[in-house]
């Protein structure tokens, strides 16, 4: 038996006591495996089978839905609370949603496991989640053939920092002359480009700019991560 690192995205359950549980992978990318029986008493794969719980699994069989023959801890859970718990179910679904099963995209699961570790270490700290969570959403674009230009602008002139610009997600950034709330400035360009942050501005228009791309992908479909976090806002 191989087991293969793993985390849990999403369960539901199936039938009386199994569960079909949503997973991102190592070397398999975005998978769905049934385990039979996981519903049967308090602990074993029950409790293992959570967001966030580093695993190791193994599967046997093929098609959609092969059976979940082996599974252990692979390290202790990764305690997520508040705005990181909000920012950890944000990602899982939009692996769900975003990414097909079966596809590898190798380097999503690195990058998964990365931020799931940067949000754990922020906690409630604003100005040490966005970076993570902007890392990641780089990331996962990059792997949809995606990703943002952000060395150079369409006439093929290096971003300037001082510099306005207007990005298009079809075309890339073009020099802008005014703050409309479609520019940006060209420092939070190469913020992004290298995953850090100095100020607000750049987060504000980093978070707008990454909004865009991502429900230029989602095509309309509305994200329950995103609708619990502002609906919590708005009771607190």
């Amino acid at each position: 038996m191989e087991l293969k690192p793993a985390y849990v995205l999403h369960t539901r359950r199936f039938r009386e006591s199994s569960l079909i549980v949503e997973l991102i992978t190592c070397d398999h990318g975005r998978m769905g495996v049934l385990a039979r029986g996981a519903l049967r008493g308090r602990g074993g794969r029950r409790a293992l089978l959570q967001a966030f719980v580093p695993l190791l699994l193994d599967w046997r069989g093929r098609g959609e839905l092969p059976v979940l023959t082996g599974c252990e801890a692979a390290g202790r859970p990764r305690t997520l609370v508040s705005r990181a718990l909000y920012c950890g179910l944000y990602i899982n679904e939009l692996v769900l949603v975003l990414c097909e099963r079966a596809d590898p995209h190798s380097e999503l699961f690195p990058a998964y496991v990365h931020c799931i570790n940067g949000l754990a270490e922020a906690g409630n700290d604003n100005r040490r989640l966005e970076p993570a969570l902007r890392r990641f959403e780089m990331r996962l674009l990059d792997e949809l053939g995606m990703g943002l230009q952000l060395e150079t602008d369409v006439e093929g002139q290096a971003i300037e920092p001082h510099r306005r610009y207007h990005y298009r997600l079809d075309t890339g950034p073009s020099r802008a002359s005014d703050e409309a709330a479609d520019t940006c400035q060209g420092e939070t360009l190469l913020a992004l480009r290298f995953g850090e942050f100095g100020n607000d501005r750049q987060r504000r228009e980093a978070r707008q700019l990454l909004r865009r791309a991502i429900d230029s992908q989602l095509g309309g479909r509305r994200l329950r991560a995103r609708e619990l976090f502002l609906s919590t806002r708005k009771t607190s």
